[in-house]
C-alpha cells in the first residue's frame, strides 16, 4: 500500500511546486519523513522501513531539496564500475 500513498504525496506536492522535477519531489519527501522504529528496538533494522512515514505536509515547504538528472545517475553508476 506504500506506491499508492506516495504517490499522492507526490502528487500534492507537485500541486504545489509545479516547477519541481521528480528528484526534488522526491528529495522532499524523504528529508521530511518521520523515521520509524519498533518498539523495543526487536532487531529489525531502520532499512527495512525505508524513508520513515511521509508527511506531505512537511514536504510543501523542505526548506532544501536535492535535483539529480539522468547524467547524475550515470555518473554514479560509472564511478561504481
Amino acid at each position: 500500500m506504500a506506491c499508492p500513498h506516495a504517490t499522492g504525496a507526490a502528487a500534492y506536492v507537485k500541486s504545489v511546486h509545479r516547477d519541481w522535477s521528480p528528484a526534488m519531489i522526491m528529495s522532499a519527501l524523504i528529508t521530511t519523513a518521520t523515521p520509524m522504529s519498533m518498539p523495543g528496538n526487536s532487531g529489525i533494522s531502520q532499512l527495512k522501513f525505508g524513508a520513515g512515514q511521509l508527511n506531505p505536509t512537511k514536504a510543501r515547504d523542505p526548506g532544501l531539496v536535492y535535483d539529480a538528472s539522468e547524467s547524475d545517475y550515470v555518473a554514479m553508476l560509472c564511478a561504481q564500475g
